[in-house]
């Protein structure tokens, strides 16, 4: 009888264990839901910046021809202030 009843101790004391743990990753998996909600917004927002590059990317083209050097140069340096940081982002975007 006492066998029986250390055998059900355990197997409450395991279950407990076991409900503990599932309580442990709900939680978790909530945490990770919102980072990739979180991670999926700023993607979104980097979608959109690289549109708007896009669209004054192509804008800029049509009339670039007639542009001196000093506004060519300018444009370059934003140009590559703009593939800076949208390379940063993205790499944050993919250590997340």
């Amino acid at each position: 009888m006492q066998e029986v009843s250390q055998q059900i101790k355990r197997i409450q004391q395991k279950m407990q264990e076991l409900w503990l743990y599932a309580q442990k990753l709900t939680k978790e998996n909530r945490q990770l839901q919102q980072e990739l909600q979180e991670a999926n917004a700023a993607n979104m927002e980097l979608l959109k910046r690289i549109e708007q590059l896009e669209q004054s990317k192509a804008a800029l083209q049509i009339g670039i021809e007639t542009w001196n050097d000093a506004d060519k140069k300018e444009l370059a340096t934003k140009v590559n202030s703009y593939l800076k940081e949208i390379e940063h982002w993205l790499a944050i975007l993919k250590s997340a």
